[in-house]
């Protein structure tokens, strides 16, 4: 796929939530679907100090679930289990609607596996996501994890990773795209920005993208994994996210007046807002204004401002710039580039005996 096929045009794109997806894909309510994809009893929600412990809990109950799942042998039971199953990816949609990993992709994978029957599969893979969210490993190894054709798992590579592995590989974080996109388009952004990436690139991201000002600013403060921020300019305001764990994020925001914003400020009140309350973070404008008409606004701090249709290669440029110039140690890069190519022979070694 071209990257100039990667955004249709975007005045009325929005794709209607009641219809299906596209063909060969199962939708994951919740993912833009907050409130009917809670899940479970909201009672039992106030028990959680932290939306991360909740995630952390629902993927936990997965793999056990899923373990019982390959293991039944009565009817009866495996129906009850597949509910239950059912129950937790709905539960985890809104959740997972932040992050990369597995985010909404992977809970689509594995409805596909249960609605094939696949339960062996199923619980495979349920425990190679939770492994890898316990390890890190998805940082290093991302694209294992989302086969096109859902290859056969082998679940002694998650164990086998070495030490030479874990150092030569490169540093991974996530950027936050906030545009009003159905789930094919946000496939095909991730897919764009994706085939930007180099070999000698420092740095390894992927892309989660949400739909409104609030969902950009619950994802900040719940994915700390996010160090750059696109924001475009067509997008709603309210979150359908309605699930109160996530809700506190909002909370947090403190004495800032939102809700009286112009729509047509959106893109530049929510660059002001995300330096404020994430200061670290690469701000980066899309405007379908021309120059002239924003020469001389404030807005909001960003880094840079992309006039309309970006230039995917550009974007990606900016975004591995910024983050490289936070984490730019001159000295320890020095001595990395040193160590790596001075021959192992060449090395000084000096045995016990001989220090004696």
């Amino acid at each position: 796929m071209s990257t100039t096929d990667a955004k249709p045009p975007l005045i009325g794109t929005t794709q209607d939530e009641a219809a299906p997806g596209p063909a060969g894909q199962t939708r994951v309510p919740g993912i833009r679907d907050g409130a009917v994809a809670g899940g479970g009893n909201p009672s039992s929600l106030s028990e959680y100090y932290s939306a991360s412990q909740l995630r952390n809990d629902r993927w936990t109950s997965l793999k056990s679930i899923a373990g019982q799942l390959a293991s039944s042998t009565r009817a009866e039971q495996r129906e009850k289990l597949i509910d239950k199953a059912h129950h937790l990816l709905r539960a985890l949609g809104p959740i997972e609607a932040y992050w990369a990993f597995p985010g909404r992709r992977g809970l689509e994978q594995l409805l596909r596996m249960l609605a094939r029957g696949d339960h062996a599969d199923f619980a495979r893979a349920v425990t190679r996501m939770v492994r890898a969210l316990q390890s890190g490993t998805y940082r290093r190894r991302l694209g294992e994890y989302f086969s096109d054709t859902e290859r056969d798992i082998n679940d002694e590579e998650d164990n086998v990773e070495t030490q030479e592995q874990r150092v030569r590989s490169r540093p991974f974080f996530e950027v936050l795209i906030v545009d009003d996109l159905g789930p094919a388009q946000q496939d095909a952004q991730c897919i764009a920005l994706r085939e930007q990436r180099r070999d000698d690139d420092r740095f390894v991201y992927e892309s989660v993208i949400v739909n409104t000002f609030e969902d950009a600013l619950i994802g900040v403060l719940f994915n700390t994994n996010i160090q750059s921020v696109v924001v475009r300019h067509d997008f709603d305001f309210a979150s359908d996210n309605r699930l109160e764990i996530l809700q506190r994020y909002l909370r947090r925001i403190g004495d800032e007046e939102l809700t009286t914003i112009d729509p047509e400020d959106y893109g530049p009140e929510l660059c002001r807002v995300l330096r404020k309350i994430r200061p670290e973070l690469d701000v980066f404008l899309v405007t379908d204004r021309s120059v002239e008409e924003i020469a001389g606004r404030d807005l909001g701090g960003c880094a840079r401002v992309f006039y309309n249709q970006e230039d995917f290669t550009e974007l990606h440029l900016n975004i591995l710039r910024g983050v490289n110039s936070r984490y730019n140690t001159p000295f320890f890069n020095a001595l990395k580039e040193t160590s790596s190519s001075r021959p192992a022979s060449s090395m000084p070694c000096r045995s016990a005996a001989a220090s004696r």
